[in-house]
């Protein structure tokens, strides 16, 4: 896949996800759902993992970048940490966050070749982590965009089939 290819189908995955998200109503982008989280927990969560991604461009401090220094890698205590620190934002303030997330990040992902997108996870830092580090940074851009997305764009449409609960 070509770099262009790559930025085009964020920019339309991403278009996917915001025409979604566009036509709820503020009262039902914050009302938690089954799993605790409303629509705006959701739209921080991917801003979130959209600063690990940059600060991987960067060479930085991934965990520092999303708001989760110094806890364990595992995913799932990197998904509470962020949701800790973001649940009492207003939906303006999850919003905000979640378009300057994805602002920076094309800043840099509109700089990269094809080749860049082909380089090496462990490129980017060293040491690289296990079996992901001679996977090419790509994997790691579409997990945290267009692929990314694509599941939380799911598990919005599900939250909005179900019946508000009063």
């Amino acid at each position: 896949m070509t770099a262009d290819e790559v930025r085009a189908r964020i920019r339309s995955k991403r278009k996917e996800l915001f025409d979604l998200i566009a036509a709820i109503d503020e009262p039902a982008m914050s009302r938690a759902g089954d799993g605790g989280w409303a629509i705006k927990d959701h739209l921080v969560h991917i801003g979130a993992w959209e600063h690990w991604l940059l600060a991987l461009f960067e060479r930085g401090d991934r965990l520092a970048a999303m708001g989760a220094a110094g806890v364990d890698r595992d995913i799932d205590t990197v998904n509470a940490a962020v949701y800790e620190k973001h649940r009492h934002d207003s939906l303006a303030e999850a919003r905000a966050y979640f378009n300057d997330a994805h602002e920076l990040l094309m800043t840099v992902l509109d700089q990269q070749s094809t080749e860049d997108f082909e380089c090496p996870y462990k490129a980017f830092f060293e040491p690289a982590e296990g079996d992901a580090a001679t996977q090419p940074v790509l994997v790691a851009v579409a997990a945290n965009t267009y692929d990314h997305y694509e599941e939380h764009i799911g598990w919005i449409k599900e939250m909005r089939a179900k019946p508000a609960q009063r």
